[in-house]
């Protein structure tokens, strides 16, 4: 669907609480739905959707549905008009979309009421939302065994991101194959290095912790996150969001 997408046109963003439900007759723009929290089961074309944390559904203009959701719902809703071939309701997941943040955080209200720079900014951030799912499309439609290949080291991410001694130069390792062609079908497939993959989940982490208020310590957040040096830690955590992990401490 997104390889044929063109005359894009932004109409309005907002973030708020999923109503518990709905019912859409000839929707009027065309619409990204990417959920934050809760859970929300649509019937669209007599089938049943479910939308979790992370998931991003498309929905097309002019289509018919309903939906219900949990009383903790909050979700971002993207409305543009474009012309699409092929339209129809598609689910994506936002795991490793590494803007996600941003736009459940500011993309909203920056398009609403911030500066000619900051509506750019969320231009950009939407073409990167495009380019995300974009890749996942062309990599359902291409061979998918190459990408098996890197399987092991994903695994292994998953358990051990966090781990102070973890060694990223040894992940090829895992796969029994080079870095140099480890690190191209990870690019292929994450659209980022394994460092760049591996700091977004970290500072996304380490957010969370601090704006939980259970810790207080830059030193010791920084090591629940997989940081020695907590020097480091912080430029990195500045780098992502433009501005300190002190800032974020309440």
């Amino acid at each position: 669907m997104i390889d044929f997408i063109k005359d894009i046109n932004i109409i309005s963003s907002y973030h708020t609480k999923s109503k518990q439900y709905a019912k859409i007759q000839s929707r009027k723009t065309n619409g990204f739905i990417l959920k934050q929290s809760g859970v929300s089961e649509y019937i669209i074309n007599d089938k049943n959707i479910t939308l979790s944390e992370n998931k991003m559904i498309f929905l097309p203009k002019g289509s018919d549905y309903q939906y219900t959701s949990s009383p903790d719902g909050m979700y971002t809703s993207i409305n543009f008009d474009a012309s699409i071939d092929n339209l129809e309701p598609r689910v994506y997941s936002l795991e490793d979309f590494r803007d996600v943040n941003f736009i459940h955080e500011s993309f909203s209200y920056l398009f609403k009421f911030g500066s000619i720079t900051d509506k750019y900014k969320c231009l950009s951030v939407f073409y990167e939302l495009l380019s995300y799912i974009s890749r996942i499309e062309n990599l359902n439609r291409l061979e998918k065994n190459k990408y098996h290949i890197i399987e092991p080291a994903v695994e292994y991410l998953k358990t051990h991101i966090f781990d102070l001694n973890l060694k990223i130069d040894n992940l090829h390792r895992l796969c029994c194959i080079s870095d140099t062609y480890f690190r191209n079908l990870f690019i292929a497939r994450f659209n980022v290095t394994p460092q760049e993959y591996v700091i977004s989940k970290r500072i996304s982490q380490a957010k969370s912790i601090l704006e939980s208020g259970d810790f207080d310590s830059i030193e010791e957040v920084s090591k629940l996150v997989g940081y020695k040096d907590p020097l480091y830690f912080s430029k990195s955590f500045k780098k992502m969001y433009g501005f300190s992990p002190s800032s974020v401490i309440k």
